[in-house]
C-alpha cells in the first residue's frame, strides 16, 4: 500500500471509530443539552483533521513489530481526543473564531446560545460551553486507553506519557502566551517553546505511546522519540509558514491569524533580525494588531521574502528532517513502519514546499 493510500485507509478507520466512541457517550449524556453539546462535538472533531497523531500513535506500536492494528486503531483515538480538547481551548486562547473550515467550537456554541436564549451574553456562554466540551474530550481521552485489551503494565505506561505529554503541553501554550509579548524572542525560545507545546503531543506521545503498547524496547522508543521530536519541530515550523502563506482553504483557517495574534515564529523573528529599520517598526506595529489590514499582511509578507525568513525556515524544516530519517535509518524498528515514518517526515515537510 503506497504512503497516500495508507493514510487515507487509517483516516477512515479511525474516523469511523471516532464517530462510534462519540456517539456512544452521547447516548450516555444525562440530559439534552449535554446531548446538544455532543452534536457540536461530534462535527467539530469529524469536520476534517488528517489524523496525523493517532496515525503516528499506530506506527509507533507497528514499528515495535506490534501486531494487533484493530486493537491498536482503538487506543490511538486517546491522542485525537486529546487533540480536539487542546484545539478548543488554544481557539480561545487565541481568539480565532475559525478551524478546520468551519467555526471554532465557542463560535458554535455562542451562535446555539444566541437562538435559544438570545443575545445578552452570548460570547460569554459560548466560551463557557467551549470550555467544558474541551474539558469533557480531555477527560475522554485516557478511556480509549483503559478500555485497549492490552496488558495493563504498558497501559498504565503510556496513560503516564499521555499525561506527561498533556502537562508538558501546557507549559508550552503558556510559555507561546508570553512570548506574544515579549520585544525580543530568540531562536531557542521559540524552540523551547514548539517543543513543550506542539512536539510533545504531536508527534513525540503519540509514539511512544504505541511503542509501549507495542511493548518496545528502551533504545526502540528512544529513537521513536528522538525522531518525533525532530519532526515535531519541522511540524510547527511548516505550519507556522502555511499560516502566513497558505491557503485559507486548504489550512481551514485565515491567513492573517498568526500575526494579528503576534505569534513569535522563525519568519518572525528572522525577518527581525534581517530587516531594516523602517521594515522592523512597520512589523513590529502589525505584530499582535486585530485590525490588521490586508495590504499591511501583503507588505509583511513581502518583508518575509526580502528578508530570507521564508527561505531559511524551509532550510531549518528540511534540516530537521533530514536528521529524523537519519535517526530512523539507525534504528532497531520493523522495516516497514520505518519507511512508512520516513515518508511521514517527508509529507510534514511538503505540505507547504
Amino acid at each position: 500500500m503506497e504512503f497516500q493510500e495508507k493514510l487515507l485507509w487509517y483516516k477512515k478507520k479511525i474516523d469511523t471509530h471516532l464517530k462510534e466512541f462519540l456517539k456512544r457517550e452521547k447516548q450516555k449524556a444525562p440530559n439534552s443539552y449535554s446531548k446538544k453539546i455532543y452534536e457540536f462535538i461530534l462535527d467539530y472533531v469529524l469536520r476534517g483533521g488528517k489524523r496525523i497523531r493517532p496515525i503516528l500513535f499506530i506506527e509507533g506500536y507497528r514499528a515495535c513489530d506490534g501486531k494487533d492494528i484493530d486493537e491498536i486503531i482503538k487506543a490511538s483515538l486517546a491522542v485525537e481526543l486529546l487533540e480536539c480538547y487542546l484545539l478548543i481551548h488554544d481557539d480561545i486562547i487565541d481568539r480565532d473564531e475559525v478551524r478546520r473550515g468551519g467555526p471554532s467550537f465557542h463560535e458554535l456554541t455562542k451562535t446555539w446560545y444566541k437562538e435559544e436564549f438570545g443575545d445578552k451574553d452570548s460570547y460569554h456562554f459560548g466560551v463557557a460551553f467551549a470550555i467544558l466540551a474541551g474539558d469533557m474530550l480531555g477527560s475522554l481521552a485516557i478511556k480509549p486507553l483503559l478500555d485497549a485489551s492490552f496488558d495493563n503494565r504498558v497501559k498504565l505506561k503510556a496513560i503516564e506519557e499521555l499525561i506527561q505529554a498533556e502537562k508538558r503541553c501546557f507549559y508550552g501554550e503558556l510559555y507561546d502566551v508570553i512570548l506574544e509579548k515579549k520585544d525580543t524572542v530568540t531562536e531557542e525560545d521559540l524552540f523551547n517553546m514548539i517543543d513543550l507545546k506542539t512536539a510533545s503531543y504531536t508527534t513525540e506521545a503519540p509514539l511512544v505511546m504505541g511503542a509501549i503498547l507495542g511493548d518496545g524496547t528502551d533504545e526502540q522508543i528512544d529513537s521513536l522519540r528522538k525522531y518525533g521530536k525532530l519532526i515535531g519541530e519541522a511540524f510547527q515550523l511548516v505550519d507556522d509558514m502555511l499560516g502566513t502563506f497558505g491557503n485559507a482553504e486548504e489550512t481551514g483557517k485565515p491567513i492573517d491569524s498568526d500575526i494579528k495574534e503576534g505569534k513569535r515564529t522563525l519568519l518572525v523573528i528572522h525577518a527581525f533580525k534581517k530587516a531594516n529599520e523602517k521594515e522592523r517598526k512597520f512589523l513590529q506595529e502589525c505584530l499582535g494588531n486585530m485590525s490588521l489590514k490586508a495590504d499591511h499582511l501583503e507588505r509583511i509578507r513581502e518583508i518575509m521574502i526580502k528578508t530570507g525568513a521564508v527561505d531559511y525556515s524551509r532550510e531549518v524544516a528540511s534540516s530537521l528532517v533530514t536528521k529524523a530519517k537519519r535517526v530512523l535509518q539507525d534504528a532497531d524498528l520493523e522495516p516497514d513502519s520505518k519507511k512508512f515514518l520516513s515518508d511521514m517526515a517527508d509529507f510534514i515537510l511538503e505540505r507547504s514546499m
